[in-house]
């Protein structure tokens, strides 16, 4: 709330990047989204080891930038992801068995 409330303070207009501007930007909106995924795959804190909401808006956030922009890094972290997450029921301890 802090960061929302000094950028209008400051009068710092959102725009959008211009259609031609979004490759410049692909490898550090991939590498949020994966930084994203990882600490919903295995939490760095918390009482849970893994977040699942946070794993689940990365593949989300995934397919909607391969929605906007279908570079083949974009398709090749989002099947990453995927193929991680199907895995991710596997990993878990089976109880009473």
């Amino acid at each position: 709330m802090r960061a929302k409330r000094k950028i209008k303070d400051a009068g710092i207009p959102y725009q959008v990047p211009s259609q031609r501007d979004l490759p410049d930007r692909l490898d550090a909106v991939l590498r949020v989204i994966y930084l994203v995924f990882n600490e919903g795959y295995s939490a760095s804190s918390g009482s849970s080891l893994t977040r699942h909401d946070l794993s689940g808006e990365a593949i989300r956030l995934g397919r909607l930038l391969i929605e906007l922009l279908p570079e083949p890094e974009a398709m090749g972290l989002l099947g990453l992801m995927l193929i991680q997450e199907s895995r991710r029921a596997r990993a878990l301890p089976r109880r009473g068995i």
